[in-house]
């Protein structure tokens, strides 16, 4: 699910790095934030009784952590997010996570959507970067594990869904009510 998350987000930062809109305005230095999953390790040993078990590793995340959404529809409101300027407007840096799941959702032919997006808001460094981790991918074939609660989660997502100048400058389609996710 993680590694699926990853290379959606690397197929997302791509595709925001092509629109002309999400270009920095005149005289902004500001870029767009890349969304990126941490990569995760699994590690088996036997413990001291000889059972087997498995430990999942993943690099420690410095910084405020945040649950920015869920599968069960919840979207983090009014979270004070820092804004950029780009050639669409002001926006909210947040609002990249929201247009990801979109995209995902219409890049996939509205087959799954990646929601439960956590994790930080890193700024160190050259420009802001949403590292996250756990994510749920809801599909309608509920191939995805525990968290992925199908048509449901996407229903849930579709209801709470509200477009952002990101999703227009990406020219994603108004997610209306998700008709698409009844079938």
């Amino acid at each position: 699910r993680q590694q699926k998350a990853w290379e959606l987000a690397l197929q997302f930062n791509r595709a925001v790095a092509k629109a002309p809109l999400l270009k920095p305005a005149k005289d902004e230095v500001s870029l767009p934030p890349p969304i990126e999953f941490l990569q995760c390790n699994v590690y088996d040993y036997e413990d001291h009784w000889g059972a087997k078990c498995g430990l999942l590793v993943e690099k420690f995340l410095h910084g405020r952590f945040t649950k920015f959404s869920s599968n069960n529809g919840y979207v983090l409101k009014d979270d004070g997010s820092a804004t950029i300027v780009l050639e669409v407007g002001e926006v909210k840096l947040t609002d990249f996570l929201q247009a990801f799941s979109h995209w995902v959702y219409v890049s996939s032919s509205n087959k799954m959507l990646v929601c439960d997006l956590q994790g930080i808001l890193d700024s160190e460094g050259i420009r802001p970067t949403f590292r996250l981790t756990d994510p749920a991918i809801c599909s309608k074939e509920r191939r995805y594990g525990k968290t992925d609660i199908g048509l449901q989660g996407i229903r849930n997502w579709c209801r709470t869904h509200r477009c952002s100048p990101i999703c227009r400058a990406l020219s994603l389609p108004p997610m209306g009510n998700c008709k698409e996710a009844t079938h």
